[in-house]
């Protein structure tokens, strides 16, 4: 699926605070914090340790972004309750799911708003920016699908 703001909208309509999801253990409104996170941490908005950075650019540089590649970036074939890093599922006590909502629609239209055709992502390095947008709608649309959005 092609990175798409409009798309990401009319499926976050239908999301309410009090959605379940199909599989996995986080509420809609950690789902839509843990989104943008991972979006922050790509445009390193948020800052993610060095531990991190430097093993994330050794191994997921080739190998998970290689596998991705395998099963063609198509959410139905990536496992689900796979695992996540620590930054990735921690959650404040309170999340504003409006303000959650809407952050996630400005940083889908940040991303699709990037005119570099490359971009320094923390835990991979220089990547061409369209491998960004592909990493960004594949997660995205993956967590919508665990809300059963689309």
């Amino acid at each position: 699926m092609n990175l798409n703001s409009i798309l990401v909208q009319n499926s976050l309509d239908k999301l309410s605070n009090n959605s379940n999801p199909k599989w996995g253990l986080m509420s809609s409104s950690q789902m839509l914090y843990h989104c943008n996170t991972f979006i922050d941490v790509s445009l390193g908005v948020k800052s993610i340790n060095f531990f991190i950075k430097v093993f994330s650019r050794l191994f997921f540089r080739y190998f998970f972004l290689r596998y991705l590649k395998s099963i063609d970036f198509d959410i139905n074939k990536f496992s689900k309750n796979s695992s996540t890093l620590p930054i990735f599922k921690s959650f404040p006590e309170s999340i504003d799911f409006d303000e959650e909502k809407d952050k996630l629609i400005r940083n889908i239209k940040k991303i699709k708003g990037i005119s570099s055709d490359k971009i320094n992502h923390q835990m991979y390095g220089t990547i061409p920016t369209s491998t960004l947008e592909r990493l960004v709608s594949f997660h995205t649309f993956y967590h919508l699908n665990q809300f059963d959005l689309i």
